[in-house]
């Protein structure tokens, strides 16, 4: 039976399966893995370690501190002062 269904507006939905295939290096993929079984307390961690372990080489947004309003309010301040020039 097939799995194509008519629309009142006479469109017809039909429904496709792709398959992609890609090939990661093994050390890639089990790293990736580790990293999806762990929770979001677990990734932070990973992620400051990763940090520290390189020499802060690699930093990551998501450690990365939230600007306080005053900085905020500051930096769009400088930019709306460079666009009315």
């Amino acid at each position: 039976m097939s799995e194509d269904s008519f629309e009142p507006d006479g469109t017809v939905r039909i429904k496709e399966i792709i398959t992609h295939y890609r090939y990661v290096p093994q050390i890639i993929y089990e790293v990736t893995h580790a990293f999806d079984m762990m929770s979001s307390e677990e990734q932070i961690k990973v992620l400051k370690y990763i940090t520290r372990l390189t020499a802060k080489r690699i930093t990551f947004r998501s450690l990365a501190r939230k600007p306080t309003k005053k900085q905020l309010f500051r930096a769009m301040k400088k930019v709306d002062a460079r666009n009315n020039l």
